[in-house]
């Protein structure tokens, strides 16, 4: 009787444990398992629409790259861009590291007044000396005049509401060292004091790396000095197109922000018409603008439908200037403000152009020429020089 009693006992608390354990581990190799295997069939992606970017694909195997350690690098960043649910996960690890007092996620500061700000990057020495030697060359031996306009990102106009002692790097003190490097034949247009004076407005964007079109309207008044254009007072009206902007720094990060009004200036005392010519995509258009890109996630693609190898632009100004401007997306909510005061612009994005850069000097009879990126994109560049070395 007692050894039955004994019997119909419950096993022990330790029992138990031991057999949740046992069970959270089989789930937990099996989650990993799973994940494997999706990761090993899932098809690649070629871009995220969140990021606004490509995304990394399987590096080639050669000996040369194993040896050098170059395959594994490529080989780690390939895997992280194309891991599955991959926005998911950055997500939840930007949470985890919220909860523990974090601030900095993937190259993004959570700072102030819901702005997440874009850390300031390391020049690439090499390339940028190339770009700088190509710049002062074009401007040494071309009659067209020579700008160089490098917008300082908002890590350098909004320093006051990044987090407390973050560690950033002078991206002021970068963008000095490149002008230094500059020929006395290349004008350059600094509109870094005119931001910060204007800084308590909306002059970017609070979850995207782009400046708004009320930053770029303040840098054309100061641009138009230096460009030589008159009348620059000219009135315009301002329309909001949207008002639930999120960009690719809360993807980037993970960490979410305040939601932005997408604003464009439509000139009302302007009777300029123009044409705009996207010419590998055999497009043409009499608006500025692509209304059908607020429908997506790149809503900044409302300017110019993004970016493209070349475009040209037509108008009626009848000014005798032509103006050629090589550039990154910045240019885009930028490129309005000239409009009413050159005959043709020429519209140029040296990361998928590859055509002959001097022929179009000269064909398309520039008289300017205006180099306008933001800093953190130009200080990394590495496709400026290559389009002015490779027809020598």
């Amino acid at each position: 009787m007692e050894n039955r009693k004994q019997n119909t006992k419950r096993p022990p608390k330790r029992y138990w444990v031991k057999k949740l354990h046992k069970y959270i581990s089989v789930m937990f190799i099996a989650i990993v398992f799973v994940i494997t295997i999706v990761n090993v069939i899932k098809k690649d992606s070629d871009m995220s629409e969140r990021e606004n970017r490509m995304l990394a694909k399987s590096p080639a195997i050669s000996f040369d790259e194993i040896t050098s350690g170059r395959f594994m690098e490529n080989y780690e960043t390939y895997k992280s861009d194309q891991f599955i649910a991959r926005d998911f996960w950055i997500a939840f690890k930007t949470q985890l590291d919220s909860l523990c007092g974090k601030n900095y996620s993937n190259g993004v500061y959570k700072g102030k007044k819901g702005y997440l700000i874009e850390d300031a990057v390391k020049p690439d020495e090499e390339n940028l000396k190339k770009n700088i030697d190509a710049i002062n060359k074009l401007a040494d031996n071309q009659t067209a005049k020579v700008y160089t306009m490098i917008v300082p990102n908002a890590v350098a106009v909004l320093s006051d509401l990044l987090p407390p002692f973050a560690p950033v790097r002078s991206q002021e003190q970068d963008l000095g060292n490149f002008r230094l490097s500059l020929s006395e034949n290349v004008t350059d247009i600094d509109v870094t004091e005119t931001l910060k004076n204007h800084k308590n407005e909306q002059l970017y964007y609070h979850t995207d790396h782009h400046w708004t079109s009320r930053g770029a309207y303040y840098s054309f008044l100061t641009a138009a000095e230096f460009l030589g254009i008159e009348n620059n007072g000219m009135n315009y009206a301002t329309y909001k197109v949207c008002s639930d902007f999120v960009g690719t720094m809360a993807s980037t990060s993970g960490y979410t922000g305040k939601k932005d009004t997408i604003e464009v200036f439509i000139p009302t005392d302007s009777s300029v018409q123009y044409i705009v010519n996207y010419v590998e995509e055999q497009k043409k258009t009499a608006s500025l603008y692509q209304s059908e890109k607020l429908e997506s996630y790149d809503k900044y693609a409302f300017f110019f439908g993004g970016n493209s190898p070349i475009i040209r632009i037509s108008t009626t100004a009848s000014t005798g200037k032509n103006l050629l401007v090589l550039k990154d997306s910045y240019a885009n909510c930028f490129l309005p403000f000239l409009i009413p005061y050159y005959d043709e612009i020429v519209v140029i994005d040296p990361r998928y152009y590859y055509d002959d850069i001097y022929s179009e000097i000269t064909s398309q009879n520039i008289t300017e020429i205006l180099f306008l990126y933001n800093a953190n994109t130009f200080l990394e560049d590495n496709s400026i020089s290559g389009i002015f070395t490779q027809y020598e």
